[in-house]
């Protein structure tokens, strides 16, 4: 199936429930209920194992809430959602398209295939993450971990990762230009490093070494 027909799939009253259960779970002002789980979906799981929630367009924020196995690929976001403060630990966003908004906290085993994330903010650890083929052009981000990571074909034109911590992470294919990695700090085999590209890298270190940047004559 493509994106058009798991979106498609989805009848009214099924989005709106889900969509009032997660309005009683998410945010600051529920922090105090004990019961956040997500709700169940409708179409059951998926081979994987994952509550099938692939195509759900989603009108609320998901926000302080710790969210495991769960499928949200192809889900529409509207434009106050987001992935803000909460942990999500192997779910998936394949295709997701979540340009300008938020994904901060803790995200372990997660996958963001071919998702569209121009724009996005970053925040806090990214550990054992799939963005194969996605769009992080202009992202911004801040003393951020990405931990054994796959980059391969993705897009960092104007990205802003500064100060940010890549541990074992895979960027083969990544096209990097016109951003920012100073200050940042890569470990791993050379031979699974970025192609540095026109990306400002100051004071970037390699491996606890100071990058080793040619410059013409």
């Amino acid at each position: 199936m493509n994106k058009k027909q798991w979106v498609s799939r989805w009848e009214p009253e099924q989005i709106a429930t889900v969509n009032k259960a997660l309005a009683s779970i998410t945010g600051k002002q529920n922090l105090h209920k004990k019961d956040r789980a997500f709700p169940p979906s409708p179409f059951g799981q998926t081979a994987s194992g994952l509550e099938d929630f692939r195509g759900v367009v989603l009108t609320e924020p998901m926000q302080y809430l710790t969210i495991q196995n769960l499928d949200l690929s192809y889900a529409i976001f509207e434009p106050s959602g987001g992935l803000i403060y909460s942990t999500f630990t192997n779910c998936r966003f394949d295709g997701v398209k979540l340009d300008g908004r938020f994904l901060t906290k803790i995200f372990e085993r997660c996958s963001f295939h071919k998702a569209i994330l121009k724009n996005a903010a970053f925040g806090e650890r990214f550990e054992d993450c799939d963005f194969t083929g996605s769009n992080l052009s202009q992202t911004k981000g801040r003393d951020v971990s990405f931990i054994r990571c796959r980059f391969s074909d993705v897009s960092f034109r104007g990205a802003h990762l500064m100060y940010c911590q890549f541990e074992e992470c895979l960027f083969a294919g990544a096209k990097m230009n016109d951003g920012s990695l100073a200050g940042s700090k890569f470990l791993g085999e050379a031979q699974h490093l970025p192609d540095w590209g026109t990306m400002i890298t100051e004071h970037v270190k390699v491996n606890g070494a100071a990058l080793a940047v040619d410059h013409d004559d």
